[in-house]
């Protein structure tokens, strides 16, 4: 299988979704920036934290250098206070060097100057569930496994 897990977290919430989604998939977790770049990877799911104006520049640079052959599908999964701040413009850098969006999933965490906000045991299970979802749609042998 040719799935790699990326994340970029300032907090904590995305590395215990990556965490996850590597245990689940068993494969590869790593850090936005990466040690190594993608290599023709079938599916990339990218775990990211948004909070702030603007997207941080270490992911905005990642994903801008995302191309075909690096990889051929990502699903996102975006963190912030919305779920939901991020995902166009992050959707838009891949897709204008040929890469393919499989899909995007939303994890709504309100974050504060005073509340820091939790990861929900159900926003993972959602998570896990979109991840199992982008899986089978991108590989032939997880949808026979149903």
């Amino acid at each position: 299988m040719k799935l790699q897990v990326f994340l970029y977290t300032e907090y904590g919430y995305a590395q215990l979704v990556a965490d996850r989604l590597s245990e689940k998939f068993n494969c590869k977790c790593d850090q936005i920036p990466p040690a190594y770049q993608c290599d023709e990877e079938k599916l990339v799911f990218i775990v990211y934290e948004k909070y702030g104006h603007t997207i941080n520049e270490k992911l905005q640079d990642y994903l801008s250098e995302l191309d075909t052959s690096k990889a051929l599908n990502v699903a996102f999964i975006e963190i912030s206070n919305t779920g939901n701040e991020a995902l166009d413009e992050v959707s838009k850098l891949v897709e204008k060097n040929g890469v393919n969006v499989s899909g995007t999933y939303s994890i709504p965490i309100k974050r504060t100057l005073f509340h820091k906000g939790n990861l929900m045991s159900d926003q993972l299970e959602g998570a896990l569930a979109f991840a199992d979802e982008q899986g089978k749609k991108n590989f032939e042998f997880l949808r026979r496994q149903g």
